[in-house]
């Protein structure tokens, strides 16, 4: 496992609210909840990042669906 490195966020106090209230419904540290937090929404956010960069790749070629099974199935 990598070492983990610190970091110091502010939050505005509704958003430190928030994330106590949820820390102490499911019983878990601040640290815990923010750190799956940014976890979650960085891998959806690059998820999001790399299909758009291959949607936008003007040298991807484009086939059918019907191409596509028969590609995949020939296999």
């Amino acid at each position: 496992m990598a070492e983990a490195k610190v970091i110091s966020v502010r939050l505005k106090e509704e958003l430190f609210e928030k994330v106590k209230f949820v820390s102490n419904k499911i019983r878990r540290s601040n640290n815990w909840v923010i750190r799956e937090v940014l976890e979650n929404y960085l891998d959806d956010l690059y998820d999001f990042e790399e299909a758009k960069r291959i949607l936008l790749d003007k040298t991807d070629k484009i086939v059918s669906h019907e191409q596509a099974k028969r590609e995949i199935l020939s296999d």
